[in-house]
């Protein structure tokens, strides 16, 4: 089996501060996440197809991601863990195992929809049976159109993803 061996490293307290700036304007719920901002943030950085992408940790967990593409969203286990206000879908058990493994989240499968949300906004997926987060993707259109058929959020980061089993190498 080959090991990767993945890049990591602290950022300086200005990077810290301007990155903690940009997640609080951002991402709802993170002013009280980083209630001090004179903190050191660590990097881990990820190869994601032919390019980077960093998870941001505080204190030795994953809390956001950064995509080479600039995007920035929580890590998958810190939207519960912070008890992030984030507008949420719920899915029917039989959408969990696609989803899980990257599919998209389609109207059909979507049985509520708690918060509102936008396109473009950040949105988490949790199952129907014990609510727990399973995917974080970008809203295609209105939770007033949830669901309705064809792709509503677009999935970017799932349990088992890359980014996601380099934390859980990391961890040991």
């Amino acid at each position: 089996m080959i090991r990767i061996k993945f890049k990591k490293y602290f950022l300086t307290l200005k990077e810290s501060r301007q990155l903690i700036d940009r997640a609080i304007s951002e991402i709802p719920g993170m002013d009280e996440v980083f209630q001090r901002r004179k903190i050191s943030l660590q990097v881990l950085e990820v190869p994601l197809r032919d390019d980077v992408a960093k998870v941001y940790y505080l204190q030795d967990t994953p809390i956001l991601i950064e995509f080479p593409d600039g995007r920035l969203i929580p890590f998958l286990t810190a939207v519960e863990k912070l008890k992030l206000p984030i507008p949420r879908v719920v899915v029917d058990l039989g959408a969990v195992k696609p989803i899980a493994s990257g599919a998209d989240v389609m109207g059909p499968g979507i049985k509520d929809v708690e918060g509102k949300f936008n396109p473009g906004d950040i949105v988490a997926v949790v199952d129907e049976k014990i609510k727990a987060v399973i995917a974080l993707g970008i809203a295609q259109r209105s939770s007033d159109e949830a669901k309705e058929r064809g792709k509503t959020i677009k999935n970017i980061h799932h349990a088992g993803d890359a980014l996601w089993r380099a934390v859980a190498t990391e961890m040991g």
